[in-house]
């Protein structure tokens, strides 16, 4: 058996050490340059949307028309890393298809592992996948049917990926780095009800190497004095660090949004700082929450997003610090209740002061931290996509002028990336 394992092993390193440009393309590819998207790509929506590529190399050498070719590709998910450079994956026969732009989704260029490496659902943000920009990043595929977690990380820009793994097939729930060397993988497992067992791993060299830092699955009383794991109590929200020693994770306690702290990089957490107030959402039946969020590079402001559910309604307001998280203040937004299938959308600050959301199909903005919201203008184009693709997967702005907005249709399996550079004015397909 032992020799087996070390195979299987090797198999695996082997199939990801793999450049990322192994893997087969995009059922559609169409070799003719095209030096710009344009909205006539919907003619083919069923083929998905088109995305201009280019290589490495052509990037390297600012080549302005060489290399260039298209694909179709119906996309699930995107990260903004900065007002120029983002990614946005997919799945094609459970093979990740992950693409990185760096000029505003002009072009792109294939960054994704290899195809030997399968993955049962999509990756999600923060939990699945993450980047401290776009040299470094991680993707760790679910242990769904596997003994062990394997975790993919690039110091390259994804042209080249490695491969570590942890021995364990517990569901992840949070993925969060504070540099490209540190970071923190949170496992959990269902025990009883209301209550699971959580494992946060911790990286030290940027992914090739993993620790437990924290655990709750066993009482050790030779350990007990050592760690204070966060409890049994709750399920994961997700987990964020203000630097590589403090962070928080955010816990659904009993129905409720609770945060955890600590200061020692992960191994003991305290209960707090309390932040939510029940008397201020009593009509609320249950609540929506997230780990939370941090503007600037110095991660002094932040904001945590909180949905009231009444019925089939959501409505969101939030709490803000200054102080990286050490006191949270309550921001009372005036915004109207979301329904249907974009409900559970929250609306997106870059800044203490300044946000977009979406209710229905009317884009809102507000420079005051939600206490007034103005309707943005000219939402012909964000109407009309609505009504081919109901579904808002993502809405991201990474400042006051470039933001992006993925829609999708399901029964159809088709989606369309939007993008705008006027703060939310007009949009177009990227």
């Amino acid at each position: 058996m032992k020799w087996y394992k070390q195979l299987v092993g090797i198999t695996l390193l082997f199939s990801v050490f793999l450049s990322a440009c192994s893997s087969s393309e995009e059922e559609t590819v169409m070799p003719d340059a095209a030096p710009a998207i344009q909205d006539s790509a919907e003619a083919t929506a069923d083929q998905g949307q088109t995305l201009t590529m280019v290589t490495p190399d052509t990037v390297k050498q600012s080549s302005k028309d060489s290399g260039k070719y298209q694909i179709q590709t119906k996309l699930a998910d995107f990260q903004l890393l900065s007002e120029t450079k983002g990614i946005a994956w997919g799945l094609t026969r459970n093979e990740l298809r992950l693409y990185l732009t760096e000029d505003n989704g002009q072009t792109w260029v294939n960054i994704s592992p290899s195809a030997n490496v399968q993955f049962p659902s999509n990756p999600r943000y923060g939990k699945n996948i993450y980047f401290t920009d776009p040299m470094n990043g991680w993707i760790v595929r679910d242990p769904s049917g596997m003994s062990e977690t394997i975790i993919l990380h690039t110091n390259d820009g994804g042209e080249s990926w490695d491969i570590a793994s942890i021995p364990q097939k517990n569901k992840i729930s949070a993925l969060t780095f504070s540099s490209p060397q540190r970071g923190w993988l949170m496992t959990s497992e269902d025990s009883t009800p209301g209550k699971e067992l959580k494992v946060l791993y911790r990286t030290d060299d940027g992914g090739s190497a993993w620790k437990i830092v924290m655990q709750n699955t066993e009482f050790n009383p030779n350990k007990s004095n050592l760690t204070s794991p966060i409890p049994h109590l709750g399920y994961m929200l997700g987990i964020n660090f203000v630097d590589s020693m403090t962070g928080f994770a955010a816990v659904q306690e009993l129905g409720e949004p609770k945060l955890y702290r600590t200061s020692d990089g992960g191994g003991k957490w305290t209960s707090g700082p309390s932040f939510f107030n029940r008397e201020k959402f009593k009509n609320c039946v249950s609540y929506v929450s997230d780990s939370p969020q941090f503007f600037d590079t110095e991660r002094k402001n932040g904001w945590i997003s909180i949905g009231c559910k009444i019925g089939d309604t959501i409505k969101y307001n939030g709490y803000f610090t200054n102080d990286s998280g050490v006191t949270w203040n309550f921001a009372n937004f005036g915004l109207a209740k979301s329904e249907g299938l974009n409900q559970t959308l929250r609306p997106n600050f870059i800044s203490p002061t300044e946000g977009w959301a979406l209710i229905g199909s009317l884009l809102y903005h507000t420079v005051d931290q939600g206490k007034t919201w103005g309707i943005v203008s000219d939402n012909e184009i964000i109407k009309d996509k609505l009504q081919e693709y109901p579904e808002v997967v993502k809405l991201q702005f990474s400042s006051s002028k470039v933001g992006w907005m993925l829609v999708q249709n399901n029964e159809q399996k088709s989606s369309r990336l939007l993008q705008t550079i006027d703060g939310g004015v007009t949009w177009r397909v990227l």
